[in-house]
């Protein structure tokens, strides 16, 4: 028969098998599949009017904001962007330049067909903030006379479809051409046809998680 203290011991030994038995722990595993992207761009943005009689000019100003992208497969992703665009056309007679402001949203399906070449297929949505035309004006200090401008564009959308290239691994040039659904004054105006060339840069990376598993365990008596 035991006596007490081994009784003791056998007991205390008991209790830490126990304790160990039902400890339970947890694993993630990720695989070296890039799942999802995000980053920031900025480029140039140069607006043109098709099916033009007035013969306005190509304007060109800056392009800014973040993307997103989400892996559907090892060869496509699906591509979200979130901009500010200032689109600009100009006379020569008399001088002029009309600028509008928007927040853009593309929304596109993207081709990979390599790791450095993509092709990008979608459409765009663009909120209207605002537009001014500036004219020559001498009396002024910077010599320019910035006015509102009354214009029927307003919120926009298009079709766009692009290319980009990988220059590093998180750094892409990406060039787009977006053809707007909106006539750019009245309602049989020329529509407004928009060329962005902008720089990518990729600031996080999510890869695609094989499991999250819960091993328990349990003594058995």
């Amino acid at each position: 028969m035991l006596n007490n203290n081994n009784s003791s011991k056998a007991l205390i030994l008991m209790l830490v098998l126990c304790f160990f038995s039902t400890f339970a722990f947890s694993q993630t595993v990720y695989s070296n599949k890039e799942a999802q992207s995000v980053g920031f761009t900025i480029g140039l943005t140069s607006s043109d009017i098709y099916r033009d009689t007035i013969n306005y000019e190509p304007g060109i100003f800056l392009n800014a904001g973040f993307t997103y992208t989400i892996s559907l497969s090892e060869k496509s992703n699906l591509g979200l962007e979130l901009l500010y665009s200032r689109n600009a056309v100009k006379r020569s007679k008399p001088i002029a330049k009309y600028f509008f402001d928007y927040v853009e949203i593309p929304f596109y399906y993207q081709q990979k067909i390599s790791d450095n070449f993509r092709l990008n297929l979608g459409i765009k949505y663009s909120n209207f903030i605002s537009s001014t035309y500036d004219t020559l004006d001498g009396e002024k200090s910077t010599g320019v006379h910035v006015q509102p401008l009354k214009t029927k564009m307003g919120n926009d959308f298009g079709i766009l479809a692009g290319i980009e290239f990988g220059i590093t691994k998180n750094l892409f040039a990406a060039a787009r051409y977006t053809i707007s659904a909106k006539s750019f004054t009245e309602d049989k105006s020329p529509y407004m046809g928009i060329f962005q060339l902008s720089f990518k840069y990729v600031v996080f990376r999510g890869y695609q998680q094989i499991f999250n598993k819960k091993i328990e365990t349990a003594a058995e008596f």
